[in-house]
């Protein structure tokens, strides 16, 4: 089969390091033509992929959960690109008086919808390590989500009206918190956790969670046609990670003056390879993010690790 006989691959992906060498041409696929894309905001990569215009993209997991437990023809493979630690991303105004998880009982909370990744980990590591249920917080969310869910008995959630930015809204008063996705750019606000890294680390130590926010996801009607479409771009994205890990290892490649630093305590904390992919070693983290969606009302039926992610696993090296 010659380049210009293969099929084209289209891939949407975040624009970060363990997807940049799909887009940039160092890593290829070699019974298919791969376009990857890189998207800086993930909601219009959501979009365009959900509308068609690509094969295969860097999808959210709490959408994906909600729409595969519809029947929605879909699958995963098992790429888990962007994941976050999140307990840094609930933020109050630096004068509020909110220091520690149990003062968000009878709060509000500014979200961007419910069907949000980091809202759906925050939720629940605030009801499992804090003892915060989702129907103790009064939650105020500044869009619609297409897929209606069945919220758990008792809890509020509010749509909002008006304009401006959750964190703007933050300082006027409307929330006492908001947790989102992304650093606030606005001035007088700080995190709910003071040490949120340590917070974090501890966390991981106990826990082994690492969470993950996306996975890699096929249009099924793709995978019917292209069947050895979805082990050949696993393997792609395996490339491209260990490409970026060699990246990081590089203390000329970043622009953090003290980045090597950061590379040595990561490694202590979580090993040279906190970004597995496959479905083995990421048992845990995917049970707990599917009994998180099925807490918070996003399934309309129970779905497993196997429902939700082919069996691929990464080379042994």
């Amino acid at each position: 089969m010659t380049a210009t006989e293969r099929p084209i691959l289209s891939l949407e992906t975040g624009y970060h390091l363990r997807a940049k060498p799909l887009y940039d041409g160092r890593v290829k696929m070699e019974n298919f033509e791969l376009k990857a894309v890189p998207f800086a905001e993930d909601g219009k990569g959501h979009e365009e992929f959900l509308a068609g215009d690509f094969a295969a993209g860097e999808f959210s997991l709490a959408n994906y959960l909600t729409m595969k437990s519809r029947g929605e023809s879909l699958m995963a493979i098992p790429v888990f690109p962007n994941r976050k630690f999140r307990h840094s991303y609930i933020f109050v105004r630096e004068d509020s008086p909110l220091k520690e998880p149990a003062q968000l009982k009878g709060k509000r909370a500014g979200i961007p919808g419910w069907l949000n990744t980091c809202g759906l980990w925050v939720r629940g590591i605030l009801s499992d390590e804090y003892g915060v249920r989702a129907q103790d917080i009064h939650w105020m969310a500044r869009r619609g989500d297409r897929i209606d869910v069945a919220l758990p008995a008792g809890t509020r959630l509010e749509k909002l009206t008006g304009e401006g930015s959750l964190a703007a809204r933050l300082l006027k008063g409307e929330f006492d918190a908001i947790i989102v996705p992304d650093f606030p750019e606005e001035d007088g606000i700080r995190r709910l956790f003071s040490d949120s890294k340590a917070v974090e680390q501890d966390f991981y130590r106990r826990t082994q969670i690492f969470p993950t926010s996306h996975a890699v996801v096929f249009k099924q009607a793709y995978l019917a046609q292209y069947p050895s479409a979805a082990v050949e771009l696993f393997n792609a994205w395996h490339k491209a990670k260990k490409l970026a890990l060699e990246d990081d290892a590089d203390a000329t490649y970043s622009n953090f003056a003290w980045n090597r630093q950061v590379w040595e305590e990561q490694r202590a904390v979580m090993g040279p390879d906190p970004w597995k992919y496959g479905v083995q070693g990421n048992e845990k983290v995917l049970n707990t993010i599917i009994r998180y969606a099925g807490e918070q009302g996003l399934l309309q039926k129970k779905v497993t690790i196997t429902d939700l992610f082919m069996q691929i696993d990464e080379p042994q090296s």
